[in-house]
């Protein structure tokens, strides 16, 4: 049953209906997820495709918990060898490239975009 929602949820954001803008900005920091980059007033920012990958699909499921495995499956797909301890890593990595204070860890669970009003 699992399986099933994480199916209808990839299937619902490739229909374009939970798009976001291409581009978009936290303060001073410009990411683009079409061409795949970063930048900030000081230039590009060194950032991985996966990391961007990551980022909007905690931006589409803005104010959703999702699981580490959720996240995995997502990105990796279902069989992935890997651990569901890397997505912190990459959170790390995101949140210390893009100076981003709005990905929020859920204890126990995972992490959610949230913006604070």
């Amino acid at each position: 049953m699992v399986l099933l929602g994480r199916r209808i949820t990839a299937l619902l954001r490739r229909s374009g209906k939970n798009t976001i803008s291409d581009i978009v900005t936290f303060g001073d920091i410009t990411v683009d997820f079409s061409g795949y980059t970063a930048k900030d007033p000081n230039g590009k920012i060194d950032i991985t495709p996966k990391e961007i990958d990551l980022l909007r699909l905690l931006i589409e499921h803005k104010g959703l918990v999702l699981t580490r495995s959720q996240i995995l499956d997502d990105l990796w797909g279902i069989d992935a060898p890997i651990i569901d301890r890397t997505i912190d890593t990459y959170i790390k990595n995101l949140r210390k490239k893009l100076r981003l204070d709005c990905i929020v860890t859920v204890k126990g669970i995972g992490y959610k975009y949230e913006v604070q009003p």
